[in-house]
């Protein structure tokens, strides 16, 4: 089985030594092969994913060596 976010999950992982080094506990806004900025919210930057791409699938992921899986839908934000 194929991800939606397989692209964006290997972008992530491509960036995520350097990542860490300044902006861990931070939030990565992945779309496709880029990386689009860094926030220190998770809302805000699902704010700047759903202002920039619209109502698409896009990758929003915490900058930290141990993942604690979250899941976020569109109709809890007032955007």
């Amino acid at each position: 089985m194929t991800s939606i976010f397989q692209t964006e999950l290997q972008t992530f992982e491509a960036h995520m030594s350097e990542l860490l080094v300044d902006n861990a506990g931070k939030f990565a806004l992945i779309k496709g092969d880029r990386l689009v900025d860094i926030f220190d919210t998770n809302v805000d930057a699902l704010r700047q994913g759903y202002k920039e791409f619209g109502n698409v699938p896009f990758l929003v992921k915490q900058i930290t060596l141990v993942e604690q899986p979250a899941h976020f839908t569109s109709n809890l934000l007032r955007v």
